[in-house]
């Protein structure tokens, strides 16, 4: 995952307010919930010694939001008395937080972004296919666009009852049918794959025309499909059946990457060479412009601390280091909001490890590097 989109945040000084809240629900339980979530993120903020101006700004930028059907969050980071950056969340935090520190507190939804992949869900019968993408929008989060529908030919679509001499002829022209069908919605699945950059094509549906469409898809897309045992088009499908099916082939697919990287540290540190473990290593590899990769796990409790300047590259683990680094009034913040930051400005990727992924870092943090 890449973080050069956040750089806009680390252009302001700071110090940041950073809120995560849930703004999903019934319509009547939200109107009365994000209210007090909102008051409860600016009175945790002017606790801990923010700003009223910035405060308010938070307050506001949560209250706008009435609520949306299901499961949402939002994560807003402001500072001088105006929001910077909001971004919705597919999935609401616990319990509403908010942190007021040097740098904003990414980590929440960097753990939510490192779960999302485009995509394009397609429900296939032998008539035709539904449509829907869910596509990366602005800060990498997925964003489900308008549903499409492709209809194709229905006559003859089925096949004769055996007996007869025209059986054979109606049985191939259902046949034919269901491959000049197969063959629109493969073209169109195609071309909607390549506009939106999808990584993953999950199909659902009709076992017949799902096997067709896989023979006329193009060979690139071929590799990416993923059949999911839901019904698709039927009637009496489930939509939450679907849902959940389709969020379980995304979190499938999301992590392989994270067990790719995993494998290769693990390789690379058996063999002492293009791998470091540990804060220390990691932090001097970053200020040394070193790191490919950062595997980092997620842990919310975690107090470990890293002593921060001005410049993205200047963090250290002791107040001393980062004076050495040029840093004339050291701060600290947590670790993973300060290796954010550096991330962002050097364009190396962060892997948020999950449990199972098979890498265990010293520390919960290890690096892949460009070089030794």
């Amino acid at each position: 995952m890449r973080l050069t989109d956040l750089r806009p945040l680390y252009g302001h000084p700071g110090p940041w307010a950073s809120a995560y809240a849930d703004i999903g629900g019934d319509a009547e339980d939200a109107r009365q919930a994000i209210p007090l979530r909102a008051r409860s993120a600016r009175e945790q903020l002017l606790e801990q010694g923010a700003d009223p101006a910035t405060a308010d700004a938070v307050h506001q930028a949560i209250t706008e939001l009435r609520g949306s059907p299901g499961r949402r969050g939002l994560a807003v980071f402001a500072t001088g008395g105006r929001v910077v950056h909001s971004e919705p969340l597919p999935d609401p935090p616990p319990a509403t937080r908010a942190v007021w520190a040097p740098l904003p507190h990414v980590m929440p939804l960097l753990v939510q972004r490192g779960e999302q992949i485009p995509h394009l869900l397609v429900a296939v019968d032998r008539t035709g296919a539904d449509f829907s993408v869910w596509s990366l929008g602005a800060g990498g989060r997925e964003t489900p666009e308008d549903a499409q529908e492709v209809q194709g030919s229905t006559d003859p679509i089925h096949k004769s009852h055996p007996g007869g001499w025209s059986q054979p002829r109606y049985q191939r022209r259902a046949e034919n049918t269901w491959d000049r069908n197969a063959r629109s919605v493969a073209a169109e699945a195609a071309a909607v794959a390549e506009r939106f950059a999808v990584e993953a094509i999950l199909v659902t549906g009709d076992v017949r025309a799902v096997a067709l469409l896989r023979e006329h898809l193009p060979a690139r897309w071929q590799e990416t499909v993923t059949e999911l045992d839901t019904g698709g088009r039927a009637e009496g499908t489930s939509p939450a059946h679907i849902e959940a099916a389709r969020q379980a082939a995304v979190a499938a697919r999301a992590a392989r990457p994270r067990m790719a990287a995993a494998d290769r540290f693990a390789q690379e540190l058996g063999r002492h060479g293009l791998a470091v473990e540990g804060v220390g290593p990691v932090v001097n590899a970053l200020a040394e412009g070193k790191v490919l990769t950062v595997l980092l796990e997620d842990r919310p409790e975690s107090e470990a601390r890293l002593w921060i300047g001005p410049d993205p590259g200047q963090l250290a683990l002791f107040s001393e280091d980062a004076r050495l680094l040029g840093v004339e009034v050291p701060q600290q913040d947590r670790a993973d909001a300060a290796i954010a930051r550096t991330l962002a400005a050097t364009a190396a990727d962060l892997v948020v490890l999950r449990p199972g992924d098979g890498a265990k870092p010293a520390d919960g943090i290890g690096a892949l590097l460009r070089h030794e």
